[in-house]
């Protein structure tokens, strides 16, 4: 370390306090006057002495509770943050990573929403909380599982939470309005009912983690070292509960954030401030200051009406943070993890006549059932040209997104890999809605180049920013990149003012509407790229053997690995120019494949594409039919069935590791 940057390390942490005190009081004055046409420089530093005026009336029931919310918000999440990572020994604990954020979502919406009384909100939040929390531990292992494990374990249980809420808001009446906005983040207020409940846990949960401050310091020594020192388990359950109380707090005031409580503790820290006396009023400090620029951010990029979600701004910003997290945090080792091995498949004809006899019954289903169910022939074909464009359309998409992830698993040797964790469906759904507002129909070839355009660029990405990660480091990577890109479809959706349930379906995935033209358009890809991957199986066996073997076999894997993953690329661009952005069809379809076909891809790969063929037309049967005539868009019935999956495929690899 030079003079200079030794230097710059010993000044920093004596210049944290002045200078985030006077930003707080800059931001929060800032943070008062944008937002309103009507409340000038000299409303707010006359407030609340002035007359009672329109402005001083805006400043005292919206403008003031706004700020203090968004103070309090940001520091009770960084609060949070500071002290779960504390208790973890984790980097990457937080309360959206461990999943308490989104388990707070799915408690509320389900008070809100489902229960005849609904809960008092900061109740519902806290348990809910506690429930993302406890599921998160439970997948990973308990309170020593590895940062990456942990972030793994509470990114599958967020998105199943996730799924869920979302199913239920689209399903219910007018309530849920106001919880769509909600669920983005939003720092609205009308009064101060929902700030004064929640100040008061914040402050108490302050004073309680300031009088276990030394405590915490004697954590981070290790457990036998700190046992040693007096200091029990308790403290770590205590300081787990604290951490969820706050995350229920700030979810409360302004629905699910991110960013805030994975990035301010770590750069305190980054600066040399360590010890918790100074770090957790820091983290507070500091917490506010982040929430408070992005408010006012989001505000003054508001126009002709629009509003944007702050906690859409804060997740643009999450990606990066967590992608230069990740450079420096020690995840875990390069040992894979996935499906047991060693699990002999089944005879090929027995696997073959299952899986025909399965896509037989689904497809019977999918024709037959509706708005309704079909019992004769002349019902079904009354309905068949409603329904049987869909299912075509169901079972291209699925087989493609089947094979772009056994392509991605086998070229990566990476079986968490796949067009969602990776972020190649994201990237390839933000360039579609960007090709919607250019006026580009969907399912054309302009369309689908768009879209090709976006996932190519998350692989390139990938490539620049997590060449050589582990498994769980690439793939924590590949969600990051899916984070932000998520955020920016949805500031894309507000800012054009596109249908927020047509849009919803869209980025969730949905065959709704699909013609026999769409299905004419996607069926020659299908059968190309069928075709296509068969005839590159062999390089993907050896893409299994590790580069040196493989070279040693005569194969090459440098070049053949890049047009592998433009055949992904491509495959995951048709699929979500037709149906939108549907999840864990890629993820687990060529794990259920490898199972009844084995690894060889020969075999593998065309299993795998029935499977997603049949996966995604089952999703798309039971969302049309399970409350018809309401209807669940494919990707919420993929999602709510694939992430439990994706649980289990963690936990086995968890026990296949032990």
């Amino acid at each position: 370390m030079t003079l200079s940057r030794l230097a710059l390390h010993r000044l920093a942490p004596s210049l944290v306090w002045p200078v985030g005190v006077i930003l707080l009081l800059l931001l929060a004055a800032l943070e008062l006057r944008v937002g309103s046409s009507l409340v000038g420089w000299r409303d707010v530093f006359l407030f609340p002495t002035a007359p009672e005026t329109l402005a001083q009336a805006i400043l005292e029931t919206t403008r003031a509770p706004r700020m203090v919310a968004a103070i309090s918000t940001g520091a009770a999440l960084a609060l949070a943050g500071s002290v779960l990572q504390t208790v973890l020994r984790n980097p990457l604990a937080a309360p959206d990573i461990l999943s308490v954020t989104s388990g707070a979502q799915l408690f509320l919406v389900v008070s809100t929403l489902l229960l005849p009384l609904a809960l008092p909100p900061i109740i519902a939040t806290s348990a809910g909380g506690l429930a993302g929390a406890a599921a998160c531990l439970a997948l990973a292992g308990g309170f020593q599982a590895a940062p990456g494990r942990l972030a793994l374990s509470g990114i599958a249980v967020s998105l199943c939470f996730s799924a869920i809420s979302s199913a239920i808001v689209l399903l219910a009446d007018e309530r849920a309005s106001g919880l769509l906005l909600w669920s983005s983040g939003i720092l609205d207020q009308t009064g101060w009912a929902r700030v004064t409940t929640a100040i008061p846990l914040v402050l108490l949960s302050f004073l309680m983690l300031m009088v276990m401050a030394r405590a915490l310091d004697l954590l981070g020594l290790g457990d036998q070292a700190s046992a040693s020192l007096g200091v029990t388990r308790a403290v770590t359950l205590f300081g787990l509960l604290v951490g969820v109380l706050l995350c229920g707090a700030a979810v409360t005031l302004a629905g699910p954030i991110g960013f805030i409580g994975l990035a301010v503790p770590n750069v305190l820290r980054a600066l040399g401030i360590m010890r918790h006396h100074r770090h957790l009023p820091l983290s507070m400090v500091w917490g506010a200051n982040t929430l408070l620029l992005a408010d006012i951010v989001t505000q003054s990029l508001a126009r002709n009406g629009t509003s944007i979600p702050t906690g859409v701004t804060v997740a643009c910003l999450g990606g990066p943070a967590m992608l230069l997290l990740l450079r420096k945090a020690k995840i875990g080792g390069e040992r894979r993890i996935g499906l047991p091995v060693g699990i002999a498949p089944p005879p090929l004809p027995l696997a073959a006549a299952a899986l025909a006899a399965l896509g037989l019954i689904v497809i019977a289903a999918s024709l037959a059932t509706g708005d309704g169910l079909s019992l004769t022939i002349a019902e079904v074909t009354g309905n068949l040209d409603l329904r049987a464009p869909r299912l075509l359309v169901a079972l291209g998409c699925g087989a493609l997104l089947a094979a772009a992830g056994t392509v991605l698993q086998a070229v990566t040797r990476n079986p968490l890999c796949g067009p969602e964790t990776l972020g190649l469906t994201q990237g390839a759904a933000l360039f579609s809605l960007v090709a919607l507002l250019l006026g580009f129909a969907p399912a054309t070839p302009t369309f689908q180049a768009v879209a090709l355009a976006g996932a190519i660029t998350v692989l390139l990405l990938l490539r620049l920013l997590a060449p050589k990660y582990s498994p769980e480091k690439f793939v924590l990577a590949g969600v990051a990149i899916a984070g932000s890109l998520g955020a920016a479809a949805t500031i894309i959706v507000v800012e054009a003012r596109l249908q927020t349930a047509q849009a919803l379906s869209w980025l969730i995935g949905s065959t709704h509407a699909r013609g026999y033209a769409d299905a004419v358009v996607l069926m020659p890809w299908v059968f190309a790229l069928s075709a296509t991957g068969l005839l590159f199986s062999r390089h993907l066996d050896a893409f299994l053997l590790g580069d040196e073997k493989a070279r040693s076999l005569g194969l090459a894997t440098g070049n053949a690995s890049k047009y592998a993953m433009l055949y992904a690329a491509v495959a995951v661009a048709i699929a979500v120019s037709s149906i939108g952005a549907v999840s864990f069809v890629g993820l687990l379809a060529p794990h259920a494949a490898r199972l009844l076909a084995g690894a060889r891809h020969a075999k593998s790969l065309p299993v795998a594409m029935a499977l997603g063929a049949v996966m995604l037309a089952f999703a798309d049967t039971i969302g049309r039919s399970i409350i018809a005539p309401l209807e669940l868009p494919a990707g919420i019935i993929t999602a709510i069935i694939g992430a439990p999956a994706f649980m289990l495929l963690l936990r086995s690899g968890l026990r296949s590791r032990s």
